[in-house]
């Protein structure tokens, strides 16, 4: 149904009834395109190291300049499967070559921890806010390859 109403200024607006099965409708597309954004901007920032029936493949990246920052997750999930062992490895090495070393905790259930551990990579001169994650950094090899170390 179509109704016209006027306003104290004398503007006219149309009112027109929607069907309670078209708001459903709109209810789930809006639910299925915000579930697609999200999807979309995990995938645009977030650069997980590809993995392979559990495989490990090549954390190997450009040698990282000095003054470039690498973040180590020490948090629950990625401590425990070796973050917080790769730590003092990723301090030492990083030191050598002018690379900030910090560390953060996540406490949140994300969908990275899963890889973990995870160490993110801030190059000199990148302003963020999102940066690329390697995953699974457990070893002196894997500290090597994310800071670009022969």
């Amino acid at each position: 149904s179509t109704n016209v109403t006027t306003d104290l200024n004398g503007r006219s607006t149309i009112n027109r009834s929607i069907s309670a099965s078209c708001i459903n409708i709109m209810k789930a597309v809006t639910t299925i395109l915000v579930a697609s954004l999200a999807v979309a901007s995990v995938d645009a920032f977030v650069q997980p190291t590809t993995h392979s029936r559990g495989a490990h493949t090549s954390l190997s990246a450009e040698p990282l300049e000095s003054g470039s920052t690498v973040v180590v997750c020490t948090g629950p999930t990625c401590g425990r499967t070796g973050g917080k062992k790769a730590l003092p490895i990723m301090k030492e090495l990083a030191a050598e070559i002018g690379v900030n070393v910090e560390t953060f905790s996540c406490v949140s259930e994300c969908a990275e921890c899963g890889l973990g551990p995870n160490v993110e990579v801030r190059k000199k001169g990148d302003d963020g806010p999102f940066y690329p994650i390697k995953n699974r950094v457990k070893t002196e090899d894997d500290v090597k390859a994310v800071l670009g170390i022969n």
